[in-house]
């Protein structure tokens, strides 16, 4: 719903109403989200954009809980999980101010405020044995900030333009989490070789986690963009991040013990981390339609509070103590890109083909060390990425266009012993559950003005199920239908099938190549929809 007004400006309203009883068992989601937006002009130069959004949802998410291949191609309904949640209430607001000082320079500046809660019982974590963990977690994170920018162009300085900006977060926040047990009779139901294990109940436990953690980040940065030859762009950037966690744990520091698992708590504690990325590309006309382009960028990223004050438990006190010491040395991952591509224009075809190469340094695994064969959470993993992407479009007549997407990439372990005691070594190895093609064709069809029809065409190409490469999910190719028809200005209804030839495919594949596990996609599904808007 929309409300123009010259005075007060424009108003609008999108309301969200979803629930489905999931097609698995067990696997309902409802949802309700709501958002506002307010555009208002006070003057001729300054520009007011407030958003307003609330969203709740809660879901059974066994909806992608793995099955046995007998399973997954003969009961594919089947939910292990039936317990799993997950419940979400979000609220959002912002406002972003954008004055104009003349035509050549603009501030910029958006406050915002955000609370999010989650109440999340992960079907992840189900397991049982010594090394098991499952538990319910809960959060609350409330943050405020502020992103700033000043822009200004020079139109007669080498077409120049530049930004100064800063952004801040302030977010403190709350981590809960109770264990639970599958042990009372008829909560568990133990796999064969042909079903997999079931957790149909489970009883809570002692409170395992609660520390309140305060996060905050402060980003200065620097951009500019300039043109030394009238064919050429040249973009700089440079941005430093500093990022810390002040964490107090509302738990007695020391071992707590649950069963025969300890749960080391670290005392009180604060982490800083701190990072200058640089950015670097540029872009050359070859002609008025085509140009190329390449680019190098530095990026990293943090640990998060779980990677650091979550650390899991271990079977003894020295051990659990180790691991959550350990958990507190993490450090940044960082992440070098390089990029070249050409795009333009050709005989009515547009096109967009990109190169590109990524290497993760000090990436976070989970290895177990030849001293005490303690599994821990370390940065000494490094995976390179490297692919190229393809897109290409034309309009056959005003009515028939063909866009087509492929892209293609290997992902690799360059260093990623997870057993120093036992040598298992994954380096040089493929990244698992990262499929090398990915390809998508559509060809849309508008007979009239309010009509479209498209057809689509989904492929995505095998991978690994585990790291040490010991077997593979063959991929999937899915066909897609959608059309929409305005029937009056404002009120359009629309339709789409998915899966068209209602073929079975995973959504995720993982184990191992003796021992599978599927997790099967949508059956084929018909979505139909009216929107009205005034």
């Amino acid at each position: 719903m929309s409300i123009p007004g010259k005075k007060f400006g424009a108003l609008r309203a999108d309301v969200n109403v979803s629930h489905t009883d999931g097609w698995r068992e067990k696997t309902a989601y409802d949802r309700l989200s709501t958002n506002l937006r307010w555009d208002y002009a006070p003057s001729g130069n300054t520009v007011l954009k407030t958003i307003l959004g609330y969203t709740k949802i809660d879901q059974e998410t066994g909806a992608n809980s793995a099955l046995t291949p007998f399973e997954y191609n003969n009961t594919p309904t089947v939910n292990a999980r039936p317990v799993a949640f997950r419940k979400v209430d979000a609220l959002r607001l912002s406002t972003n101010i954008d004055h104009y000082i003349g035509e050549n320079e603009l501030i910029s500046i958006t406050p915002y405020f955000r609370n999010n809660k989650l109440d999340l019982n992960g079907s992840y974590n189900f397991s049982t044995g010594a090394t098991s963990d499952p538990r319910i977690e809960k959060s609350d994170v409330t943050s405020l900030g502020v992103l700033t920018k000043w822009r200004k162009d020079f139109p007669n300085a080498l077409r120049a333009r530049v930004i100064v900006g800063f952004d801040y977060d302030y977010s403190p926040g709350k981590r809960t989490e109770d264990a639970i047990s599958f042990a009372a009779p008829g909560c568990t139901v133990a796999g064969t070789a042909v079903s997999i294990q079931k957790f149909n109940c489970y009883t809570v436990e002692p409170r395992i986690y609660d520390y309140d953690v305060t996060y905050q980040s402060a980003s200065p940065y620097f951009h500019t963009e300039f043109s030394p030859v009238e064919k050429l762009r040249v973009t700089a950037a440079v941005r430093y991040d500093s990022i810390s966690y002040d964490m107090t744990n509302n738990l007695a520091a020391g071992d707590l013990v649950n069963g025969t698992k300890h749960y080391w708590q670290n005392a009180s504690s604060s982490q800083s981390f701190s990072k200058v990325s640089p950015k670097l590309g540029v872009n050359f006309a070859l002609t008025p339609v085509t140009h190329v382009y390449a680019s190098y960028k530095q990026g990293f990223r943090a640990p998060s509070e779980s990677n650091l004050f979550r650390a899991g438990h271990d079977s003894t006190l020295d051990r659990g103590r180790t691991k959550a010491t350990d958990f507190l040395q993490l450090k940044p991952i960082k992440a070098d890109q390089y990029e070249v591509g050409l795009r333009g224009d050709a005989k009515g075809w547009s096109y967009d083909l990109t190169a590109y190469s990524l290497r993760k340094r000090d990436d976070i695994l989970n290895q177990r060390d030849a001293l005490n064969q303690i599994t821990i959470s370390s940065n000494n993993g490094s995976t390179k990425h490297q692919g190229v992407e393809l897109g290409i479009g034309t309009a056959f007549t005003e009515k028939l266009r063909l866009d087509l997407a492929y892209s293609y990439a290997k992902h690799t372990y360059e260093s990623w012993v997870t057993n120093q005691f036992t040598g298992a070594n994954n380096t040089g190895k493929d990244v698992e559950s990262a499929p090398n093609q990915f390809g998508n064709t559509r060809l849309t069809w508008t007979p009239a003005k309010g009509t479209t029809t498209q057809i689509e065409w989904v492929k995505m190409g095998s991978y690994w199920l585990d790291a040490a490469n010991t077997g593979k999910y063959a991929g999937h190719q899915l066909w897609n239908l959608r059309a929409s028809h305005e029937i009056t200005k404002g009120v359009s209804v629309s339709g789409r099938i998915m899966n068209l030839a209602d073929k079975r495919y995973a959504d995720s594949a993982g184990g191992t190549g003796a021992a599978p596990t599927l997790s099967p996609g949508l059956p084929r599904t018909v979505f139909a929809g009216v929107q009205a808007a005034w």
